[in-house]
């Protein structure tokens, strides 16, 4: 079992030393009504120390630490991985193999389908379409079989967004704004407004949607990444995931991790769009979108819905064999309909718009250049606009940096008149946190008439279907 995965996703890694555990000792029950009880920390850290092995757990792992597992000692074995697969199963966790005598213990990621088989997978699609005709007619089955599952057909009502922003901040080629918009009746998502100050327009629209970083728009490859497409010319905002940013509404952030949050993101960037759409100085027919990981998730999701973004591209994320690493990625369960697709197809649904995808070696995307791209291109060549589409890889982590900026701003400029000569990150300057929250640190400005609860913002989304 050797899967790829890096320090990504919403997952800070915690190292911890079983073999340190406080006490070897455990109570067990001997009589034949009630099998053997052992804590799970104390069946790896004598693992450890029996078999000469490190043990890893993820954060998300140490809530089961304390529970224990129906085990007979006499039942051990002298594999790691046999003894290791006999403990964790019961508990639902899986592990990986990072060399001979590290192992990592995990949960279980039930979204991802050994890689041996994307390929097969991705032929098996192919078959169904031979031609540009028969893609057609996937491609709008697989749009509105999207869109019912995630309870966006028909769409919610396009309520007044009634912006809320802050003084404007003035920099070398740039300005930028806090804003809020209220997507929903009483549901406001933060955002922030990047725009050009030493060009005339009107300009074009590049909407930056991000991960599942700790601090999501707030991190420097945010900032960096819509700061220098503003000096290049594009009015560019970032807007922070469903439930992610506490201080930016009464939402918790377990209120993410259900699959309300997909519906949700996929809305917003479409509330996003209408509101970008109808600022002064803007070009509609120049749209673009571009994100990292679930903000990767979100661009090609948004392109595949939204005939009006034109250019979109999804960074380490576009993989046949992963489905996304949330529940606000994963959680509905369009990609087992149609009988059965891939983030690798609903990319192509951008055919023929142009299409970059950003892969690295170290995560999921790995297989792009064999596996994802040639798929792709082969619909492209449905459209004669194999040029459109096209793809960098590095031999890297998983995330937004500076190579996949640099691969990144080439092709927004080709393809929205961007000003290439303009990209220098060295003059974008990093703003706090604290300087960027509009409704306060604390979140002590939100409307007080604002939804206060998940509960309340299903009630309203209800309401505001037709």
């Amino acid at each position: 079992m050797k899967w790829i995965i890096g320090s990504f996703l919403c997952f800070v890694t915690l190292f911890v030393s079983l073999a340190e555990a406080q006490d070897s000792s455990y109570v067990i029950y001997k009589n034949n009504d009630e099998p053997y009880q052992i804590p799970l920390k104390i069946l790896l850290a004598d693992a450890e120390k029996e078999l000469g092995i490190t043990i890893q757990c993820d954060v998300k792992v140490e809530p089961y630490l304390d529970r224990t597992v129906k085990i007979a000692p006499w039942k051990y074995w002298n594999d790691p991985e046999l003894r290791l697969a006999y403990f964790l199963a019961p508990l639902d966790l899986s592990f990986e193999k990072i060399d001979e005598k590290t192992f990592r213990v995990f949960e279980p990621w039930y979204y991802i389908r050994p890689q041996n088989e994307a390929k097969a997978h991705l032929e098996r699609l192919a078959a169904m379409y031979p031609d540009r005709e028969s893609w057609t007619q996937r491609r709008a089955e697989l749009r509105e079989t999207i869109l019912q599952t995630m309870d966006l057909s028909p769409l919610p009502k396009r309520n007044p967004l009634n912006p809320i922003y802050s003084e404007p901040r003035q920099y070398e080629g740039y300005s930028v704004e806090n804003v809020a918009l209220e997507v929903l009746p009483g549901y406001f998502v933060s955002g922030t407004l990047y725009r050009p100050t030493e060009q005339e327009g009107p300009f074009p629209i590049v909407l930056c949607p991000h991960g599942h970083g700790k601090e999501g728009r707030f991190q420097d490859v945010a900032q960096i990444r819509a700061a220098t497409l503003a000096r290049m010319g594009a009015i560019a905002m970032t807007y922070s995931m469903f439930a992610w940013i506490e201080e930016e509404s009464p939402l918790l952030l377990t209120d993410h991790r259900v699959p309300f949050a997909g519906t949700m993101q996929t809305w917003t960037t479409m509330r996003v769009l209408d509101f970008l759409t109808s600022l002064d100085q803007v070009d509609a027919e120049r749209i673009g979108i571009t994100g990292e990981s679930g903000g990767g998730t979100q661009t090609f999701l948004a392109t595949a819905l939204d005939d009006r973004i034109k250019v979109a591209v999804p960074t380490v994320m576009v993989s046949a064999h992963f489905y996304g690493g949330c529940p606000c990625e994963s959680g509905l369960p369009f990609h087992i309909l149609c009988g059965g697709t891939c983030n690798a197809e609903i990319a192509a649904m951008a055919a023929p718009r142009p299409l970059h995808l950003t892969a690295v070696k170290q995560d999921w995307t790995c297989n792009t250049p064999d596996v994802e791209f040639p798929y792709i291109q082969n619909i492209y060549g449905f459209y004669d606009a194999k040029e459109n589409v096209e793809y960098a890889i590095f031999d890297e982590p998983h995330d937004y940096g500076e190579s996949k900026r640099q691969a990144m701003y080439p092709f927004m400029a080709k393809h929205l008149g961007l000003d290439l000569s303009r990209v220098d990150e060295s003059k974008v300057v990093i703003e706090p946190r604290e300087q960027m929250l509009l409704f306060g640190t604390n979140g002590e400005n939100y409307p007080e008439d604002g939804i206060q609860n998940i509960d309340e913002l299903r009630e309203v989304f209800k309401a505001q279907k037709p």
